[in-house]
């Protein structure tokens, strides 16, 4: 029903995405394949477009407030997509996911503190802790053969007496994992015991591929509820990022008195006019729509996988169950440089194949020698991406 082959052009139109080459790399020749920054390169739902075209016949545009209809759309949507059900008062509109995360920061952790993240990560998490004046503390993922799992005992080891927040990714960016409702409810378990603040960034919950499924924290028992605040956006999965709309549930009212405080003292809490429309348009008719796009990006994520296995030697790519997100391993690779050093790989991809993606090290430890790609793209545009690094690396080899 819906076309995810056809490419609109987006670089007369203001995408951080496609804009980059003239701002960040002017030197490179001919036109970069831009597969880094996490939007999707596919028009956002009919419901979406019809919902902004409706609101922008009015002439307008003043200033807006979160609206029933808004919170309701999302309280259906976790209800039939991650099984849980959202009270209204739980519910605290926050213009993006990694503005929540430095409220969160802010409001539950004092200078000086210890805030807690799994690198390699989402590299704002550890932005919005150093920015904020805040002492970072890295419980490093365990990675072998391929793939990854969070190291509890490391995590217990490095808890101390004045840490007050652990940062959760799930599902995992870069990395691709799902976490089990086990593994979410032992690390849960962990900041219980420490009294840490559980912030779980769930916005990629909706981009799973079967046979593995999302398990909510929101799912979790009420002793661990009372420790959380989980993040939740239309952004990710309808391709609505720049409208900055997103959801934070926080079940404790004690935590959500302080998280509302933190956003009202920086004047957080009016939505873009245009948000509001579109996220309830997407949570009540973009199911269908998200639906067939799962299909799509589980071939591309497939194409990826089985490419680099028969025509990128010594390129392995992690196996994943979720986002439009390939974690790249080049460490293996033919190349006649040092792939985990700073800037080297990068270069590579961007001066001799002309593909420009999210460097590893970015990410943080962990990340050395790797690369994110981003698949949320028509096939064609991947596959001519995936034919140029393979030509780079035969003129390498």
């Amino acid at each position: 029903m819906y076309d995810f082959d056809s490419f609109p052009d987006r670089r007369p139109h203001n995408s951080v995405k496609w804009s980059y080459q003239d701002r960040f790399c002017p030197d490179a020749e001919g036109d970069l394949i831009p597969l880094w920054v996490a939007d999707m390169d596919f028009p956002s739902p009919p419901a979406v477009a019809k919902a902004m075209a409706e609101r922008a016949a009015h002439p307008v545009y003043g200033y807006a407030g979160t609206t029933e209809g808004f919170h309701d759309a999302y309280g259906a949507w976790a209800a039939s997509r991650y099984s849980v059900e959202v009270p209204r008062e739980w519910q605290v509109f926050t213009p993006g996911v990694v503005t929540g995360l430095g409220l969160s920061v802010n409001a539950f952790s004092s200078p000086g503190e210890g805030v807690i993240i799994q690198p390699p990560v989402y590299h704002p998490f550890s932005q919005v802790v150093l920015r904020n004046g805040r002492r970072l503390v890295e419980n490093p993922l365990a990675f072998a053969e391929g793939g990854y799992s969070m190291d509890f005992g490391d995590l217990e080891s490095r808890v101390g007496p004045s840490d007050r927040v652990l940062i959760l990714c799930s599902p995992h960016n870069p990395v691709g994992r799902v976490w089990s409702r086990e593994e979410l409810e032992r690390l849960a378990g962990i900041a219980v015991a420490h009294d840490l603040v559980l912030v779980s960034d769930e916005i990629h919950a909706d981009l799973v591929y079967a046979p593995v499924s999302h398990a909510s924290t929101l799912a979790l028992p009420q002793a661990i509820l009372d420790h959380l605040v989980c993040f939740h956006a239309p952004s990710k999965t309808f391709n609505i990022a720049g409208l900055q709309t997103s959801m934070a549930v926080i079940p404790n009212p004690r935590l959500r008195s302080r998280f509302e405080a933190e956003a009202g003292k920086l004047g957080l809490t009016n939505p873009n006019v245009f948000g509001m429309q579109a996220a309830e348009a997407a949570w009540r008719e973009g199911g269908p729509w998200l639906d067939e796009l799962l299909v799509y990006l589980d071939a591309n994520r497939r194409l990826v996988g089985d490419f680099a296995a028969a025509r990128l030697p010594g390129v392995a790519v992690t196996a994943s169950g979720g986002t439009y997100l390939a974690w790249m391993d080049f460490r293996k690779a033919a190349l006649p440089f040092d792939p985990c050093k700073a800037g080297a790989l990068h270069g590579f991809l961007v001066h001799e194949a002309g593909v420009w993606c999210d460097e590893g090290h970015k990410f943080g430890p962990g990340g050395e020698g790797f690369v994110r790609l981003n698949y949320g793209c028509p096939r064609k545009l991947l596959l001519e991406a995936l034919e140029r690094i393979e030509k780079a690396l035969g003129r390498r080899g």
